[in-house]
């Protein structure tokens, strides 16, 4: 319950915002070929989306209307409205609709007073198939290849049931500033979210050195607080080693007890804090591509075939692995998924993931 009432407060506030707009009138392309733009962007973002209520009954569709879409377009527009970095300065914003049945995509065509609409099944010509793993990965291509016909070094790939943060892009531009990835060629993606259920404690390298810089920090806190206290203090009758080696053994197991997903957290709040780590395969929710990839990731996801254990975010992993590119995670996310229902199996059974 809590979860629906939070959900009907972001999208009050984005109908809200979004009616504080003012219409404007954009291209009226249906599809990549009628899609005419000579302009310059810096970073072009597409929202992929499609309806989540064909299969539902009337009254499931008013339960489950939860305006995702709609709160992830506001809170785009408000990040391009407000943004100032130097990098993103000229941002284009269209939603890629792979809905078979697009006129009668509701919130879709409220949103086309706001940013520009582009509708694959839009012609019925437009091929059907029943594999719905393998729709997903041509609906993805095609979202791809109608952003490509946007100039501009970047594109950003959203599904339509994520919430950057406030600050994302200015978080984003950092890392991609401070690891050198605008001049770098050998990187196929940037993920902007990864589920936290996985982003806990691992038998790595970076959990030891994380847990030991949190042992050190938490033993020299300690020990500089015994320190400061009086000597006819209880507590100084320790030595202050004692005291030390307490924080520095209290420190990982109360790091373990609540998880990294938690400890991490405060990065959040500093763009200069978020670090570049190599990303897994899983997950499609918000992912940069440079322009150099596009064509020929195009190109190897139109010749392979998506099913229940090669989906989409596998597939795309797999052409990093075939012509040797990086793959980035930027930690902690700057995405928040806030979806309930799967736009794949359209169930009206709620998955939660927030």
């Amino acid at each position: 319950m809590f979860i629906l009432q939070a959900n009907d407060q972001r999208l009050a506030d984005a109908k809200a915002y979004l009616q504080s707009l003012p219409k404007m009138v954009h291209s009226t392309a249906t599809n990549v070929d009628s899609i005419v733009d000579a302009e310059q962007y810096s970073l072009v973002i597409t929202v992929i989306t499609m309806s989540r209520g064909q299969n539902m009954t009337t009254k499931d569709q008013q339960m489950y209307n939860l305006g995702y879409l709609s709160q992830t377009v506001a809170r785009l527009l408000q990040i391009i409205n407000t943004d100032s970095t130097a990098s993103f300065q000229h941002v284009k914003l269209f939603i890629c609709n792979v809905d078979t049945q697009p006129k009668r995509f509701a919130e879709a065509l409220d949103l086309s007073g706001h940013v520009q609409i582009v509708s694959r099944y839009q012609n019925t010509t437009a091929k059907l198939t029943t594999n719905l793993h393998e729709k997903e990965k041509d609906d993805y291509v095609y979202c791809l290849h109608a952003a490509s016909q946007f100039t501009s070094p970047y594109y950003l790939v959203l599904e339509d049931d994520v919430l950057l943060d406030v600050n994302a892009v200015e978080s984003v531009y950092f890392v991609m500033n401070y690891f050198d990835l605008f001049s770098a060629t050998d990187w196929l993606f940037l993920k902007l979210y990864y589920p936290q259920k996985w982003s806990g404690y691992g038998r790595n390298v970076r959990t030891v050195v994380e847990l030991i810089s949190y042992s050190l920090l938490s033993g020299f806190l300690c020990a500089s607080v015994i320190w400061l206290m009086p000597r006819c203090c209880k507590c100084r009758v320790m030595p202050v080693w004692f005291w030390f080696a307490v924080g520095v053994g209290f420190a990982p197991l109360l790091c373990v007890c609540i998880g990294r997903q938690y400890v991490e957290s405060w990065r959040h709040y500093f763009s200069s804090t978020h670090q570049l780590v190599a990303a897994p395969g899983c997950c499609t929710q918000a992912t940069l591509y440079p322009a150099l990839v596009i064509s020929d990731l195009c190109a190897h996801l139109a010749h392979v075939r998506s099913h229940a254990k090669f989906p989409v975010d596998i597939a795309v992993d797999s052409f990093a692995h075939i012509h040797g590119l990086k793959r980035y995670l930027i930690e902690p996310n700057v995405v928040k998924h806030i979806g309930l229902i799967s736009s794949l199996s359209k169930s009206p059974s709620a998955k939660f993931f927030l």
